[in-house]
């Protein structure tokens, strides 16, 4: 067990990395729409592309883990193998939460971004 002194420092220490994974700073939240050009919105328009297709990966890795997880629970059939497949199953299912969340994180930034002056 750690000392009384070491303990506040790592609670201290705790609280600072929860603080700083709720609110993620980015290049972005400096930015006023008003003094981006031309290339800014191109770019702008390439992250948006690739965030749909990061997407896209997640819910393609998620149907492949949750369709190999099936695979092993139908036919295998032996309780470590469906334990197995239960497993894989609810990963999948995991990564498309995970996924959709990065998607509408990135989302939102890019919309705030994409207001642009009348």
């Amino acid at each position: 067990m750690a000392p009384a002194e070491n303990r506040g420092w790592l609670q201290s220490s705790h609280a600072f990395a929860v603080s700083t994974r709720v609110k993620r700073r980015t290049p972005y939240d400096d930015i006023d729409p008003e003094q981006l050009i031309a290339r800014d919105w191109l770019a702008l328009s390439r992250s948006r592309l690739a965030n749909e297709r990061t997407l896209l990966a997640y819910i393609r890795t998620s149907l492949a883990m949750i369709g190999l997880g099936a695979l092993l629970a139908k036919w295998i059939g032996h309780p470590a193998a469906v334990l197995g497949g239960v497993a894989l199953a609810i990963f999948g299912v995991l990564v498309i939460a995970i996924g959709l969340t990065r998607f509408v994180q990135e989302n939102r930034r890019y919309r705030r971004l994409s207001n642009r002056p009348d």
